[in-house]
């Protein structure tokens, strides 16, 4: 039995959009997902530091599984596309 190098390890890391990345998504420009969702009666602020919570987690998370393996991150919403896990 051949021992598998941490490079020969392929690490599937998914993703997803955080709520602002939604609104950026849906009206284009930060400034216009801040009016939308100040019009709606939202704290702008909890969508950024949720924002900035969550980009530190996956960041964190990445560093830690780059140490394991090749790591390919996938935004969730391509997740039907994947297909198959090539080893």
């Amino acid at each position: 039995m051949t021992a598998m190098h941490d490079q020969d390890r392929k690490i599937v890391l998914v993703t997803r959009r955080t709520r602002l990345q939604e609104l950026v998504a849906r009206y284009n420009t930060v400034e216009q997902a801040r009016f939308q969702a100040e019009h709606l009666g939202m704290d702008f602020e909890d969508f950024l530091l949720e924002d900035a919570t969550y980009r530190a987690a996956v960041a964190s998370v990445e560093r830690t599984l780059r140490a394991h393996g090749r790591l390919q991150p996938l935004d969730r919403g391509f997740l039907p596309n994947f297909g198959s896990v090539s080893v």
